[in-house]
């Protein structure tokens, strides 16, 4: 699977859990925070990073998420999974090594 399809698919589980991603210019890598009445999700991503290290950033935030509840393909279940059981790992790397 290559990046481009790896995002796309990280931002439809991303919606599905009610989660809005944003792409932005920031200091930062990224991240979630909460707004509104502090049941909103928003997930701001720097803009400047390459499709992988985007994938890192949903992946990061994601994985410690509650995603039993969505449908997820096996190949982007699996990125979480492991990024979840393996704090610190790089978990999102493209699978067929795109």
């Amino acid at each position: 699977m290559q990046s481009a399809a790896i995002l796309q698919e990280l931002e439809s589980v991303a919606a599905a859990l009610s989660i809005e991603v944003r792409y932005d210019e920031l200091e930062t890598r990224g991240g979630l925070c909460r707004f509104g009445s502090g049941d909103s999700l928003l997930l701001v991503v720097n803009e400047r990073l390459t499709s992988v290290e985007r994938i890192e950033v949903l992946v990061e935030t994601m994985a410690s998420l509650p995603f039993d509840t969505v449908f997820i393909r096996p190949q982007i279940r699996e990125l979480l999974e492991r990024r979840g059981s393996a704090p610190g790992m790089t978990a999102a790397r493209p699978l067929d090594g795109h």
